[in-house]
């Protein structure tokens, strides 16, 4: 799974959105990139574990204000929709679980709505 060319482009992806520096530490930042310059293939289970860490918050640093917001209420937000509409005994709704475009909507609505 982690080969050098995954872990080259991490760091680079993660260099030109800024969060390189502020999302890792030191010694984070260099696991990451010795185990690129090193080795073509991770085979270590200990270093393994501490690259999954790594790449998990690097991947949290890049998410974008939308993202973020979708996961925190979107989410949680259209399965209360789907609740009460199935309540009020439109079966149909079940498929919208499944369809996340009901949450991005949700989470759109949200981000646009008026202050008041």
């Amino acid at each position: 799974m982690f080969t050098s060319s995954f872990l080259t482009e991490v760091r680079r992806k993660a260099l030109r959105r800024g969060v390189w520096y502020g999302a890792l530490d030191r010694v984070e930042r260099g696991i990451l990139s010795l185990a690129a310059q090193v080795v073509e293939r991770v085979e270590s289970v200990v270093i393994r574990v501490e690259l999954v860490k790594i790449v998990s918050k690097l991947n949290e640093a890049m998410k974008n204000r939308f993202q973020r917001r979708l996961e925190s209420y979107g989410l949680g937000r259209a399965l209360k929709v789907v609740k009460q509409v199935l309540a009020w005994g439109y079966a149909a709704t079940r498929g919208w679980l499944s369809d996340p475009g009901l949450a991005r909507f949700l989470t759109f609505l949200s981000l646009n709505a008026r202050a008041t």
